[in-house]
């Protein structure tokens, strides 16, 4: 069952789209409900799937004990579809009854490098939403050698 493009309308993600790439994007998202502790993807994995929350909360967490939720129509999990080496980052669970859409990641990325307007659009978005996030899943910051030397270490 395709998704209503009158729903993708009001996403901010895909805001900015036209008829056709919207039209292409209904084709590939599939609703999906979730139930209270389902988890969505775990750290690790092959990344295979990309999330754009309906409804709900979830909580992302990652082995360092990070973790942040998001709950907010529109907010998305599992960019690590389009991010080497394509594993998931962190572990989803959802905290509540809630309801995603589903794409699998390699339609999604055919449809953004296909549609040069769609790859501007729906990347510039994202890179917002990774540059957000960019605490939770980059490494720690380690002195070099040289420099743990000259501060005495």
């Amino acid at each position: 069952m395709a998704v209503d493009v009158k729903l993708l309308e009001t996403i901010d993600l895909f805001e900015g789209l036209g008829n056709q790439d919207l039209d292409a994007l209904a084709a590939l998202l599939k609703p999906m409900r979730v139930k209270e502790g389902e988890v969505l993807m775990r750290m690790g994995d092959s990344a295979q799937n990309f999330y754009v929350i309906l409804s709900g909360s979830f909580m992302i967490f990652f082995k360092d004990g990070k973790a942040f939720t998001l709950h907010e129509k529109g907010d998305v999990i599992g960019m690590s579809t389009m991010l080497e080496p394509f594993n998931y980052r962190g572990t989803t669970v959802a905290l509540t009854d809630g309801e995603v859409l589903i794409v699998s990641g390699d339609p999604f990325n055919e449809l953004i490098r296909g549609s040069a307007r769609a790859g501007e659009v729906i990347m510039r978005r994202l890179n917002d939403v990774i540059t957000q996030r960019m605490f939770f899943f980059a490494e720690p910051v380690r002195p070099s050698e040289d420099e743990a030397e000259s501060d005495g270490r």
